[in-house]
C-alpha cells in the first residue's frame, strides 16, 4: 500500500505505554478514549436525575423525592449533565479519534491542547457537580455556589470549544495531500459542521456567562442575580440549539448506510449541504429568550416566524439527507457484495439499525419542533389563542430534549461505539447485548418523548419550568381544569420512559467493560465490515504514536476505489469510473 511521510505537523511525541502515560498523552487516540468512557458515566448520572425530576412531576401530593429548593437545582443539572457531560463530549471524543484517520493525519491538530481539551472538561464537570452539591446552580442559596456553578459551566464551554478548535483545524489543514474537501469521509465533514457551529453559537453563552457572572458576583443590577441566570442560558439545552450537537449523529448514519449501499452519493455536494445545512438553521437559538419571553407581546409575531424559519431549515436539511441516503440503498439493491463479512442491511447488525433509528428520529424531532413553533406562532400573532400557556413553556419542551438527547443522541452514539470499536479498541461489542441496548435506548426514548408532549398539549400546563423554575413547587396542582390525574398519568408513564433508557445506558457500559476492559470480545481485523473510509486502511486498533507512514489518499472512500481498480481500472480510471456510476439513470 502506498503512503505518505507522517512528517512533524502535528506528530505525536512519544507516548509512555504504561497507566501513568494516560495523563500526560497528547495522542488523539487515547484522549479520544478518555472523551468516550467519561461521557457515558454522565450520561448515567444526567438520566438518574432526569428520572428524579420526572418522579416528583408525577405527584400530585408535594415533591415525593426532592424539595421545593432542589428540584430547580437538579432540573438544571440534568440538563448540564445530558448535553456538556454526554452529548456534546461524547461525539468529540469519537471524532478526535476517528477523524485524523479519516484525512490522514497523523495527530489530532494541536496534540496538547486537544489533551488540556479533555482534563479542562472533566475538572469543570466536578466542579460543576460540586457547586449543585454546595447549594449552588440557577436559584441555588449560597451566592459562593452559584458563583462556582457560572465559572465550572465556563470552564466546560471553553473545553469543549478548545477541543472541537482542535477538530476543525486538523479537517481543514491536515488532510493527506490530493484529499479535497468535498471528498472528505462524512463523519468528519459533519464533525466540522458541527465544531464550526460550536465556535459561533457557545462563543455566545461564554459571554453570557461573563456578565452573569460579574452581575451576580458584585451585586445584581438588572439581571435578576440566581433568579435570573437560568433564563439567559437555558437556549443551550433547548431546540434549535441541540440540532447543532446531533449533526455529528447525521455524519455517522452516513458512513454506515454508505457502507451498506457498497457505492458513494450521486452528489456529494448534496450530501455536505444537508449536514450543513442542519448545522446552520440550529444556529440563532441564543436568540431564544428574544424569541420566546420578551418578544412573547409583540403582537405581529415575527419573532415566531423567526423560529418557525429554524425548524423548517433544520427539517429539510435531515429529509434532504435521509433521502439521499435513501435513494443510494434503493441504487445498490441488487449489487453483489464482495465478501460475506460485509455489512448490509440484509444482515443488519447493532450499528445499522442503530443508524437507521437515530436518522429518524432527529427528523421526527425537527417536525414535532416546526409543529410546535407553529402553533406558538398563531397564538403570538392573536390567532387562535385560547389562554393556554405557549408549548414552548410546557413539557413539549422535556419531549423534545428526550427525544434529541436520549433518542438521536445515545442512539447515534450506540451505532457509532459499535462501528467503529474494532478501530477504537480493536475488539467487536458483543452483538447480543447491543440490540438489548438499542431496544431499551429507543423505547425509552420514545416513551420519554410521548408522555411529556401529551401532557404540554393536552393538561394546559402554567408557565412553569421553563418559564420560572424557581416557581415551580407542586406541579400538578397548577394544572388546570383536565385535572392533575392525567398529567400525573402522562408523567408517570414518561419516568417510566427514563427508566429503561437508563437501563439501556447501563447496558452499553457493562457491554464495553465486558467486550474491551476485560477482553471477552471478538478480535477483529483491520476492516471488520467492508468499509469505504481511510481508517479501515489502518491496523485495528492503530498503534499509539505517530505512524512511520499514512496512506495515499485521494478520496474519502479508498477502499471502494481500490475495489473498482481491482476490475482492471487504473487509480483515475476508477474515480471516473465511481463518478459516472453515481449518476443515476
Amino acid at each position: 500500500m502506498s503512503g505518505h511521510a507522517a512528517g512533524t505537523a502535528g506528530a505525536v511525541p512519544a507516548e509512555d505505554p504504561t497507566a501513568f502515560g494516560w495523563l500526560n498523552t497528547a495522542d488523539h487516540k487515547r484522549i479520544g478514549r478518555l472523551f468516550i468512557a467519561c461521557s457515558l458515566l454522565f450520561a448515567l448520572a444526567g438520566a438518574i436525575a432526569d428520572l428524579l425530576v420526572r418522579f416528583d412531576l408525577a405527584s400530585s401530593s408535594g415533591h415525593t423525592v426532592l424539595n421545593a429548593d432542589s428540584f430547580v437545582q437538579v432540573f438544571t443539572f440534568t440538563r448540564d449533565a445530558l448535553v456538556f457531560g454526554m452529548l456534546i463530549p461524547l461525539f468529540l471524543g469519537i471524532a478526535i479519534y476517528v477523524v485524523p484517520l479519516q484525512v490522514g493525519a497523523p495527530n489530532i491538530a494541536f496534540g496538547r491542547a486537544a489533551a488540556l481539551s479533555f482534563w479542562g472538561w472533566l475538572v469543570s464537570a466536578g466542579v460543576l457537580v460540586g457547586a449543585y452539591i454546595a447549594n449552588g446552580g440557577p436559584g441555588g442559596g449560597f451566592s459562593d455556589g452559584v458563583d462556582l456553578h457560572l465559572l465550572a459551566l465556563a470552564g466546560l464551554v471553553i473545553s469543549l470549544l478548545t477541543g472541537a478548535i482542535c477538530v476543525a483545524v486538523t479537517t481543514l489543514t491536515m488532510r493527506a495531500p490530493g484529499m479535497y474537501m468535498d471528498r472528505t469521509p462524512p463523519f468528519a465533514w459533519s464533525a466540522l459542521v458541527t465544531a464550526s457551529m460550536l465556535v459561533v453559537s457557545l462563543g455566545v453563552v461564554l459571554g453570557q456567562i461573563v456578565i452573569l457572572y460579574i452581575e451576580h458576583r458584585y451585586g445584581p443590577r438588572f439581571l435578576g442575580g440566581n433568579y435570573g441566570i437560568w433564563s439567559r442560558i437555558d437556549w443551550m439545552y433547548r431546540t434549535p440549539q441541540l440540532f447543532i450537537y446531533v449533526v455529528p449523529v447525521l455524519g455517522v448514519v452516513a458512513e454506515i448506510m454508505l457502507a451498506a449501499a457498497r457505492r458513494w452519493v450521486f452528489e456529494p455536494l448534496a450530501l455536505y449541504f444537508t449536514m450543513g445545512l442542519v448545522g446552520l438553521f440550529g444556529f440563532g437559538a441564543w436568540a431564544n429568550f428574544g424569541i420566546t419571553d420578551e418578544g412573547a407581546d409583540i403582537v405581529d409575531g415575527l419573532e415566531g416566524i423567526v423560529l418557525v424559519g429554524l425548524y423548517a431549515g433544520a427539517l429539510a436539511g435531515v429529509s434532504g439527507l435521509l433521502a439521499l441516503l435513501g435513494f443510494t440503498l434503493w441504487q445498490s439493491r441488487n449489487r453483489p457484495r464482495p465478501r460475506s463479512g460485509a455489512v448490509s442491511l440484509t444482515r443488519p447488525n447493532t450499528a445499522v439499525v442503530a443508524a437507521f433509528g437515530a436518522g429518524t428520529l432527529i427528523a421526527v424531532a425537527a417536525l414535532v419542533g416546526l409543529i410546535g413553533a407553529g402553533v406558538d406562532w398563531l397564538q403570538i400573532a392573536g390567532r387562535g389563542t385560547d389562554g393556554n400557556a405557549p408549548l414552548r413553556f410546557t413539557t413539549w419542551v422535556t419531549g423534545q430534549q428526550s427525544l434529541l438527547i436520549y433518542g438521536a443522541g445515545l442512539l447515534g452514539g450506540l451505532a457509532a461505539l459499535h462501528w467503529w470499536a474494532p478501530k477504537i479498541w480493536g475488539r467487536r461489542l458483543s452483538e447480543l447485548a447491543g440490540f438489548a441496548s438499542l431496544l431499551a435506548i429507543g423505547g425509552g426514548a420514545l416513551l420519554a418523548w410521548l408522555f411529556p408532549t401529551l401532557s404540554g398539549v393536552f393538561t394546559e400546563q402554567p408557565q412553569f419550568v421553563y418559564g420560572a423554575p424557581l416557581l415551580t413547587s407542586r406541579y400538578v396542582d397548577q394544572v388546570d381544569e383536565t385535572g392533575p390525574d392525567v398529567a400525573e398519568g402522562l408523567s408517570a408513564l414518561g419516568a417510566v420512559g427514563v427508566v429503561i433508557v437508563l437501563v439501556g445506558v447501563a447496558l452499553v457500559v457493562l457491554n464495553l467493560l465486558v467486550s474491551v476492559a476485560m477482553r471477552k470480545g471478538a478480535e477483529t481485523e483491520a476492516d471488520p465490515w467492508d468499509g469505504l473510509t481511510p481508517e479501515w486502511l489502518l491496523p485495528s486498533p492503530p498503534p499509539l504514536g505517530p505512524a512511520a507512514a499514512l496512506p495515499e489518499l485521494t478520496s474519502g472512500t479508498p477502499l471502494l476505489d481500490a475495489e473498482l481498480n481491482g476490475n482492471g481500472l487504473n487509480g483515475s480510471a476508477a474515480a471516473a469510473e465511481r463518478d459516472a456510476e453515481e449518476v443515476p439513470a
